[in-house]
């Protein structure tokens, strides 16, 4: 099948693709980023889109990037889908891992559209997912944090060796951050042909989260 897949620039949405790409039975035509409404940064995680288009460039797949505000997400984003359809299009990787409530959503929203979801990493262990990703040899870090679960001081930290054995040794945290803990951008790994280059801003905080902005 050729397929799009639903793109964050995190570690979730690159190890679903990277699972689909090493199995290689679909062609991933584009990836899918949903934009601020201001049109310069990702919706989910905060990364400049300059960064996220860099990622899709050292992988060489396409990108489409779409602004969009949280009232009118569902209608941009099956606007998207719809004209991807008309390249051949017929299904869509997701990153999601087991929250219930995302999953029924892409679900209805890829049946309205006839496509089909597809979902890599569906009920897969967090802490078995995490070593996958880092075993693989990508480069991550951290970008945001929410403060009601880590502080500061996971802000910024690359997703090594150590970063999993601290992150698995807390209590009510998922190593994956599934529940929004953190938020990732990963920057190199086996499917790029260069590793993204980017400097580090001065970090934010915007309610209960912290931010390092990405230039």
């Amino acid at each position: 099948m050729k397929v799009f897949a639903s793109w964050s620039g995190g570690k979730d949405c690159m190890l679903a693709l990277y699972r689909v790409l090493q199995e290689g039975a679909h062609e991933v035509e584009s990836l899918v980023n949903m934009c601020d409404s201001d049109g310069e940064h990702s919706r989910s995680h905060g990364i400049r889109k300059q960064l996220i288009a860099a990622q899709a460039e050292q992988i060489s797949i396409s990108v489409i990037q779409e602004p969009t505000d949280f009232t009118g997400y569902e209608v941009c984003f099956k606007a998207v889908i719809t004209d991807l359809k008309k390249k051949g299009v017929t299904a869509g990787v997701f990153g999601d891992i087991y929250l219930m409530e995302h999953r029924t959503w892409i679900e209805r929203v890829c049946d309205e559209l006839n496509i089909t979801p597809l979902f890599p990493l569906w009920g897969n262990g967090t802490k078995s997912l995490l070593n996958e990703f880092i075993d693989a040899g990508f480069g991550a870090l951290t970008v945001a944090v929410n403060t009601d679960s880590l502080d500061e001081s996971w802000l910024g930290r690359e997703l090594d060796r150590e970063f999993y054995r601290d992150i698995t040794s807390l209590e009510g945290i998922d190593p994956c951050a599934e529940n929004g803990e953190y938020h990732s951008f990963v920057h190199a790994g086996p499917i790029f042909s260069q590793p993204v280059l980017f400097s580090k801003g001065e970090p934010y905080q915007r309610g209960n989260h912290i931010f390092l902005p990405l230039n």
